[in-house]
């Protein structure tokens, strides 16, 4: 039998994780051929095969499943070990992998990671628009911008402002319905809800206006109000500049989301990880009335 190696251990784990190679190779960010050549090298090296593949893809075989703890052990050792080293790193250059939400990348902090570019030559940076979340521990991202109440209690976070959300529609499309009484004929855009009345409508100041058009993005929900296809709760920082868009009958903003700049503890020693989370929140800060929905009064 041959020794293994570590890059071995990852075509497993990603396999099983993913169930298929394709899926694993996504996983790896590798080509669908590497993670078959080595998973096939594997399996040749060990006499035996880890995986049956049927029709619910690749599922353990009983040795694989005597394989999997072991693997596992060894994946979060190698990975506390990247940790370390990388924590330790005092430079300013090297790669910075940050995963944030689309709309935050597109609508607000682009230009401002262009800054961050020009001023730090050396560090590269690798931006991940994804609405997943990235697993830190593993090392999928550095960096991660979410919006959730509460992140991950082993993370180290810094607190961005509530984004806030309001609801937005066409003038003409304002001026042609009516959104309250017994009988509205205003409707929302939805996010592909199974209900005409989901539950999220209900907490909105318009509960009795039923979900017609689903898109379940809001960079394209906000295109769709812009063309009259109905109202839609956006974040202010896509409805406020939009002049294709106004607040429906003068309606502030109705909830908000709290946002956070994530890495792992490991790493937030690490000078380039470091400064690009300062910079990352002091950009935000910059925006601040944009994103929490006081830049601009209803319309």
């Amino acid at each position: 039998m041959r020794e293994l190696d570590w890059d071995q251990l990852r075509i497993f784990l990603a396999v099983h994780r993913g169930r298929s190679v394709r899926a694993a190779a996504q996983l790896l960010r590798v080509s669908h051929s590497t993670v078959s050549r080595r998973l096939t090298e594997l399996e040749t090296g060990l006499g035996a095969r880890l995986f049956n593949r049927g029709p619910d893809g690749f599922v353990l075989t009983a040795v694989g499943e005597a394989a999997l703890p072991r693997a596992e052990r060894a994946e979060t050792e190698i990975l506390g070990l990247q940790r370390d080293i990388f924590g330790q790193d005092a430079r300013l250059s090297g790669t910075v992998r940050i995963t944030m939400p689309p709309v935050f990348a597109e609508r607000l902090i682009m230009p401002h990671l262009a800054e961050f570019a020009a001023r730090y030559p050396d560090v590269r940076l690798e931006i991940i628009p994804t609405y997943a979340l990235s697993d830190l521990s593993r090392r999928d991202a550095d960096i991660a911008v979410r919006f959730q109440e509460k992140p991950d209690q082993y993370l180290f976070g810094r607190r961005l402002p509530r984004f806030a959300d309001a609801i937005y529609a066409a003038p003409e499309y304002v001026a042609a319905h009516r959104f309250d009484g017994e009988a509205p004929t205003a409707t929302w855009l939805g996010w592909g809800d199974s209900e005409d009345l989901p539950t999220w409508v209900a907490d909105t100041p318009f509960p009795r206006c039923r979900v017609w058009h689903d898109c379940a993005d809001p960079l394209a929900q906000a295109e769709a109000a812009k063309a009259g296809m109905g109202m839609a709760g956006l974040p202010c920082l896509i409805g406020d500049p939009e002049p294709g868009l106004v607040r429906v009958m003068g309606q502030p903003p109705y909830k908000g989301r709290q946002g956070w700049v994530l890495t792992h503890p490991d790493l937030k020693t690490t000078e380039r990880v470091r400064v690009c989370v300062r910079f990352i929140c002091e950009a935000v800060d910059r925006h601040v009335d944009l994103v929490t929905g006081e830049q601009v009064g209803a319309a």
